[in-house]
């Protein structure tokens, strides 16, 4: 998400939620001072006497989840690479790959590194068609993308991109291992001059089956045998959209930088191989000839609905707004992984390695629902952020905190697009889960993006209630089959009548579905606490508790966040508050589920910290008593 920028600008909007009595209690046992003395008595009192009796058609509450299968969940391209081996391609020159190199080197720089990117999209591409037996991996390492890298066969060997490019190989285990006998010949940036140059090039690629050579490289590669295919270097981003577009897939859509680091004049070079490989187009907003606005919208009508824009663009420039929005506007969704890699090797095949793994929970039947108070919960986040969860800091310095259990903090996970991308590590990280009250959420269905502006250009009203429709039966059928109670979106403004369309949408899907949080961007607190209800087809009101507190560097340190909480909530009504925990701010060293822990400490003793998923179902008891009891009855 990296949002810090746009809240730096809200107004803090924190205001008391809407304070509810406490409902007189329905009982079915234990003490009731207004009840007939010789009533029933709860078999079990220690659970509350606000707890009715499973029936005697109960179900186990674990028994609520759906068999691993294609309920038409997926959308990222996959591939059925299966490999006996893979080459390990390492960088020559990696850090200084956001630069074009002053030098002809072609291992150097920003050339080097489209040119390494070439190379391994190139043959993965060769690998997807079943050319090829073996596959590319690009040099990274970590618990996140080795687990992977474990499933590809046998390392054949480490060699950099360009030495795959110029030398031969024979066989290895018996088959062809030679990459250049892949390569067709080159296509030709000038990326000093034309940085947008970079992108097209990466397209004209798999159009063109060739490498991404720069000028200033070009006669090593004619010296080498290789022959001019496409001439890159004048073209404009909208030449090659009107002459591309036909040979590309428009099930996806790679959208990376010409700028980084405060330049706009620079190309980034991640996910051109994931854009190679899958014969995508790769699409920039800001530091080209011809990128721009009407350019985008235009690329983004031509996209396939509901598909998935893989990248980010340049935050020095432009707010994340300004990107994420057409792409939720024309209805698909923006993924926060352009420092990610080997998309296509981590992605393959995932359709057939779904895991059986499922998230922990609690059973709501295990909550003392007599105790009162208030309530607050809460959750880190930036897990829509593929390139955060996948890293080993996330496990380390987030969810292995000691603090993520003691606090329950939740945690706002992208898991949909994760069990896509990286399998293995969908797994892991539901086996890591610190606590069955650090609830995992399923974060925004499938991508960022807003829900009240998802689907709303280009759209008929009919088409737009379809396409909703179809994200939210994907996300409950990941939901469903994963055990993920909870789910988590973000809006510009959930009172918009889109909004809560969108809302009611992902509450028909799916009758496992227990409650909703969310935030508006901006500030994330935009909602004030306000709670939303919308009822499933099985009857039961399902909650929207918009957040109410957050935890944001310059913004509402943990004490005047605490400060804000014992002020606004009263001591004589039950409340129940929600507080985000910014990714991204640090607090005199401490951040995530420790900077929880000191909004705790400045918490009056009234408070009660509970997870996400029970303050959920105690917001559920108050407000919603007695359906809430006729739900219960049914579960043990």
């Amino acid at each position: 998400m990296r949002r810090f920028f746009a809240l730096v600008l809200a107004i803090l909007t924190l205001a008391s939620s809407c304070k509810k009595e406490i409902p007189h209690s329905v009982y079915y046992g234990g003490v009731d001072p207004d009840a007939d003395p010789s009533g029933p008595v709860d078999p079990d009192p220690s659970h509350g006497g606000l707890l009715p009796p499973s029936n005697p058609d109960a179900v186990p509450y674990g028994d609520l989840v759906d068999q691993v299968h294609d309920a038409g969940q997926f959308y990222i391209p996959q591939n059925s690479i299966k490999p006996k081996g893979h080459w390990y391609v390492v960088h020559t020159d990696y850090n200084n790959r956001e630069n074009p190199s002053a030098n002809s080197n072609p291992g150097s720089g920003l050339q080097g590194y489209l040119l390494m990117h070439s190379v391994v999209g190139l043959i993965n591409k060769a690998a997807m068609e079943g050319k090829i037996e073996y596959c590319a991996w690009m040099e990274k390492g970590n618990k996140g993308y080795d687990t992977e890298r474990a499933l590809l066969g046998k390392e054949i060997g480490r060699q950099n991109a360009l030495e795959l490019a110029i030398n031969g190989y024979g066989k290895w285990e018996g088959i062809d291992v030679e990459p250049k006998k892949l390569f067709e010949g080159y296509v030709l940036t000038d990326l000093e001059n034309n940085p947008e140059s970079g992108n097209i090039a990466a397209v004209a690629s798999h159009v063109y089956n060739s490498l991404i050579v720069d000028v200033k490289n070009e006669q090593y590669f004619k010296d080498a045998g290789y022959e001019l295919k496409c001439d890159c270097r004048n073209m404009t981003l909208r030449q090659a959209f009107d002459q591309f577009k036909d040979k590309c897939n428009n099930n996806a859509l790679v959208l990376m930088p010409v700028g980084v680091k405060g330049r706009t004049d620079i190309a980034a070079g991640e996910h051109r191989d994931y854009a190679i490989a899958n014969k995508l187009f790769v699409a920039n907003i800001v530091g080209g000839k011809s990128s721009n606005g009407t350019l985008f919208a235009d690329i983004l009508k031509w996209l396939e609905p509901g598909s998935q824009v893989i990248g980010w663009e340049n935050n020095d420039k432009l707010g994340e707004d300004a990107f994420v929005d057409p792409v939720s506007q024309y209805g698909s969704m923006m993924l926060a992984a352009d420092w990610a890699y080997n998309l296509t090797t981590m992605s393959r095949d995932y359709v057939n390695r779904q895991p059986y793994t499922l998230a922990k929970t609690i059973n709501p039947r295990s909550i003392n629902y007599d105790k009162t108070g208030n309530y607050i919960s809460f959750f880190l986040t930036d897990g829509d952020n593929y390139q955060f969860i996948i890293e080993d800091n996330f496990v380390v310095n987030y969810y292995s905190l000691r603090s993520s259990s003691t606090t329950k903090t939740a945690f706002e996970l992208g898991t949909q697009s994760l069990i896509q991308l990286a399998p293995t590590r969908f797994t892991y990280l539901m086996e890591q889960q610190p606590s069955p009250e650090c609830t995992i959420m399923e974060t925004f269905g499938g991508g960022y993006y807003y829900i009240d502006t998802y689907a709303t250009r280009g759209f008929t009203t009919a088409e737009r209630k379809a396409l909703i429709k179809k994200v939210a039966e994907r996300t409950a059928a990941h939901m469903r089959q994963h055990g993920i109670k909870v789910l988590h979106v973000m809006a510009r403004d959930f009172d918009s009548e889109n909004g809560q369309e969108m809302l009611q949408a992902f509450v028909d899907a799916n009758d496992q579905l227990e409650g909703i949080t969310g935030v508006e961007y901006s500030p994330y607190t935009g909602g004030q606490g306000k709670v939303y209800w919308f009822t499933n087809k099985a009857g039961y009101d399902i909650p929207l508790i918009t957040t109410k507190y957050m935890l944001w560097d310059k913004i509402s340190s943990p004490s005047y966040a605490a400060g804000l909480a014992n002020a606004s909530e009263s001591a004589q009504q039950q409340t129940f508050s929600t507080v985000a925990i910014h990714a991204w701010s640090d607090f005199d060293g401490n951040h995530a589920s420790d900077a929880a822990q000191l909004m705790i400490n400045g918490l009056e003793s009234r408070f009660k910290v509970v997870s996400v998923q029970e303050l959920i179902w105690r917001l559920r008891m108050a407000e919603r008593q007695e359906q809430t009891q006729e739900f219960l009855a049914t579960i043990k």
